[in-house]
């Protein structure tokens, strides 16, 4: 079996927010509070859009430091205030065959007035797309921890 026809094993992140749950939720759902730190590192997340609902749609660019453009959408699926997102994550490829749906859950648990946080990103193309992306995902969430206090 090659790795293109393995199941890539889903990347799970967990972190510990101090800072209640309904914080920590808003910061993924309203575009405001997202674009202080959806960029990874020296990456900015700009022309955030986001219809928050399920069947809704969200979309941002992340820009790199060298101007490089990175867009990335996809749609919700399940949305419960302030428990539980699940949307697709797709990015936007020069040849769209490229492109493909993969799937995020963020989940947001109550511990005593903190956050406990648990990003799940499964469909990941290939095991190498998959750290890539735990690199970027840790990167956000190191940069969630300081703007969600």
């Amino acid at each position: 079996m090659t790795e293109s026809t393995a199941v890539i094993p889903a990347l799970v992140i967990r972190r510990t927010y101090d800072a209640p749950r309904e914080r920590v939720y808003a910061a993924w759902t309203d575009p405001i509070l997202a674009a202080r730190f959806l960029g990874p590192g020296d990456v900015r997340a700009t022309d955030i859009t986001m219809d928050v609902r399920p069947g809704g749609s969200y979309h941002l660019v992340m820009i790199s430091p060298d101007g490089s453009r990175m867009p990335v959408g996809g749609k919700y699926r399940e949305v419960l205030a302030p428990e539980r997102l699940v949307m697709t994550w797709r990015w936007e490829e020069d040849d769209p065959r490229e492109e493909r749906d993969t799937l995020l859950t963020l989940e947001f648990f109550d511990r005593d007035g903190k956050t406990e946080f648990v990003l799940t990103h499964e469909l990941l193309a290939s095991l190498d797309s998959r750290d890539r992306h735990a690199h970027g995902w840790n990167l956000i969430l190191d940069e969630l921890a300081v703007r969600v206090r």
